[in-house]
């Protein structure tokens, strides 16, 4: 009786807390979400593109070098992973310096996230604030926009955008 008692406890202590969380807005949870960031978190496709003239900027494709490898990235990005980004805006300024040949933003400096779909980048940009970073945003339309604008490859299964698709007629 009293290890059937300690199991239902052990069971509502754990199950409650993420019942919970399921309850909660996920934008509670990271407010670079797609489904609901506000428009000062998100940059958009003209900001993006206008950034192979602003080095200030600093655009980060949080993809994996695999992804890259089959798809490319964005002019003037760098690539962290996401695995891997907040240990590496913990780096030293010259540190950075040495690694990605951009200087190491600033707290206050533009840092803009992407990845294929949005999702990674949100996770990005919510590990960037939580290290201090104040001026950060999530490219919601990530890599899916940007090939598309340009007729890459969306994956490395090397499917292409629907509007980049050419039909021949017999």
């Amino acid at each position: 009786m009293a290890r059937q008692f300690f199991v239902s406890l052990t069971a509502l202590l754990i199950a409650a807390p993420l019942a919970c969380l399921a309850e909660v807005n996920p934008c509670v949870l990271n407010p670079f979400n797609k489904t609901c960031i506000a428009d000062n978190l998100r940059a958009k496709y003209e900001e993006v593109i206008s950034l192979k003239y602003k080095f200030d900027v600093l655009l980060i494709d949080v993809r994996t070098p695999e992804e890259l490898a089959c798809t490319g990235s964005i002019p003037t990005s760098i690539n962290i992973p996401l695995a891997t980004v907040s240990d590496e805006l913990k780096l030293a300024p010259s540190l950075f310096l040495c690694k990605y040949g951009r200087k190491k933003p600033g707290l206050n400096d533009l840092i803009i996230f992407y990845c294929h779909s949005g999702n990674r980048a949100a996770t990005a940009a919510l590990a960037a604030v939580q290290l201090g970073f104040r001026n950060v945003k999530n490219y919601v339309g990530s890599w899916i926009e940007y090939a598309t604008h340009h007729c890459l490859p969306l994956d490395c299964s090397g499917a292409t955008p629907e509007p980049c698709k050419t039909t021949t007629s017999m």
